[in-house]
């Protein structure tokens, strides 16, 4: 990843830093970015016309998170397959952005890990779709036919995206259970770090559909995560407003990333 990443996001946990500060840090891209998600829908569509302006709308996790989405967008950008792209960028941003809320709900320590989760889980399908469209192309043939996709990546690559995903985060060097969460975010076969894993298990499975909000608390908590006792169905009732306004998040984010540019799908 750029090394301007780890700068910015020293940059961002210091508690000595502010708004001037980190917009003069920022290079002109990111800047643009900042402004855009600053003026877009989900923050009302201000008037936002200086960066220092704009980070103080959307706050320091907001700026992070724009650092780390389109830098990573921008680690596997190619103008070929942008458009090709754009579903599984959407998917990977909503899940992170549900990842961190489900850290929240559960109390689990760093959320940024559990937004990071969500945004990298995927990444091994990325490697498969640019870097082996051969192979892409006979897998995403075998799953038209009705063979489950983690099947097909086995047939044809003897490996899955989620083990391929893996190896990745390992070689850059991230936390071990942030590997172990990509690692098995399918088969549930967390070692290090469970409860990350299931942040990002259930994240995933929520942005697909797969389960409701109740149906993925309830799973949860049968698997031992418990939310605060004191929630009544009220305070749940905020929660899942809270989950659908970070899906509307994300897209305003996913428009300004950088993979938004030909329109999101």
């Amino acid at each position: 990843l750029p090394h301007v990443v780890g700068s910015l996001l020293e940059m961002t946990e210091s508690p000595s830093v502010d708004a001037t500060k980190l917009s003069k840090a920022l290079d002109q891209s990111l800047a643009a970015k900042v402004l855009k998600v600053a003026n877009s829908a989900f923050y009302g569509n201000r008037k936002v016309n200086t960066i220092s302006q704009g980070i103080v709308i959307i706050g320091f996790d907001a700026v992070k998170e724009i650092v780390l989405t389109t830098s990573l967008f921008h680690t596997f950008h190619d103008a070929r397959d942008i458009q090709a792209l754009q579903p599984l960028w959407q998917h990977s941003l909503e899940c992170a952005m549900i990842a961190k809320r489900l850290a929240w709900i559960y109390r689990y320590e760093i959320l940024d890990e559990a937004y990071f989760s969500g945004l990298i889980h995927d990444i091994g399908k990325l490697v498969i779709q640019q870097y082996f469209p051969e192979p892409h192309e006979q897998i995403r043939k075998l799953v038209e036919k009705g063979v489950e996709s983690l099947d097909a990546e086995r047939q044809i690559l003897s490996i899955t995206h989620a083990e391929i995903g893996g190896k990745m985060v390992q070689r850059w060097n991230f936390p071990a259970a942030l590997v172990d969460a990509v690692n098995h975010h399918h088969d549930q076969d967390w070692k290090l770090n469970p409860r990350l894993g299931m942040i990002l298990h259930y994240a995933n499975l929520f942005v697909l559909g797969s389960v409701g909000f109740t149906q993925m608390l309830a799973a949860m908590t049968k698997a031992g995560m418990s939310f605060p006792g004191n929630w009544d169905s009220i305070d749940l009732q905020g929660v899942e407003e809270i989950l659908r306004q970070e899906i509307e998040k994300a897209h305003s984010m996913f428009e300004v990333s950088g993979t938004g540019n030909t329109g999101s799908t």
